[in-house]
């Protein structure tokens, strides 16, 4: 299918109903991805405690973009965390910009997410039997903890307190849809280009897991991230790879090669935009 550059999905997901929709949203084109996509959800339902699960443009397509942007509130504070994995690519090939868990399942729940379907499933089931294989990404409470993909932590403690809150005690997604890339050979070239950019990232290569899309099996890799530069979450770039994406040439001609058509200017004011709605969070 071809690359959608005007319409973000949104999957929302009503725990205490068991009920999910679909919502292709072309409201939402001015917030980029990320965190600046996750502070807009947030702000639309508040008030129903979201747990959002975003990514960006390039999740999926180019090395480095890695990660998943994980946000939600606690109190009059909003926390805004970013875990690697396989997570993101995951998302961008089952199609969707943000997945918005709402309310609080009466019991704990297992979801299973296949492109723009969820299973609710009942707590105890064979958890490694669940999702496609070979295009699935886990999430599971083991050993007093979240592990994504059995090995990647979130990065503190509050992710892990809003999932028990919301009693999920595992999910998986899987990837279920194809892209087509118009110029596929300027792609490669490009892919190519920003894996030979490795030098400027500031963490070393190592022997640990890598996260999609990224060769350096660094040993940050586990840990997962908070915070950061709002054009590379926005993305959502590696925090070590902020030397990178912040460079707007090179994000626009990323962009391009994937069919979408911001400009500088278009970039400059929306990262304006992003500091005015962040001055109304209070983040951690």
């Amino acid at each position: 299918m071809k690359i959608t550059t005007s319409v973000k999905n949104i999957l929302e997901v009503n725990l205490d109903k068991k009920t999910f929709q679909i919502k292709k949203r072309n409201d939402l084109q001015d917030f980029l991805g990320g965190v600046g996509l996750s502070m807009k959800l947030y702000s639309e339902f508040r008030d129903e405690k979201p747990l959002i699960f975003s990514i960006g443009p390039l999740n999926g397509f180019f090395p480095y973009a890695s990660k998943t942007s994980v946000f939600f509130g606690i109190k009059d504070k909003v926390y805004d965390y970013y875990i690697g994995g396989s997570l993101s690519s995951r998302m961008r090939f089952a199609d969707l910009d943000a997945i918005v868990f709402l309310g609080r399942s009466k019991n704990e729940i297992f979801l299973d997410i296949q492109g723009h379907h969820v299973n609710f499933l009942d707590y105890g089931i064979d958890f490694d039997s669940q999702g496609l294989p070979g295009r699935r990404s886990f999430i599971r409470f083991s050993t007093n903890k979240y592990l994504l993909d059995y090995f990647f932590r979130f990065t503190g403690n509050e992710a892990d307190a809003m999932l028990v809150y919301k009693k999920i005690s595992g999910l998986v997604i899987s990837a279920t849809h194809n892209f087509t890339i118009q110029d596929f050979s300027d792609y490669q070239e490009k892919y190519q280009d920003l894996l030979l950019r490795h030098g400027e990232l500031n963490v070393q290569k190592d022997n640990f897991l890598s996260c999609s899309g990224c060769p350096m099996g660094c040993s940050k890799s586990v840990i997962g991230e908070k915070g950061g530069s709002l054009l590379a979450h926005s993305l959502v770039a590696c925090s070590y790879s902020q030397k990178i994406f912040n460079n707007t040439d090179l994000v626009i001609s990323l962009l391009g090669v994937l069919g979408y058509s911001y400009t500088h200017e278009d970039l400059e004011r929306y990262l304006e935009n992003l500091r005015q709605l962040k001055n109304e969070f209070s983040f951690s």
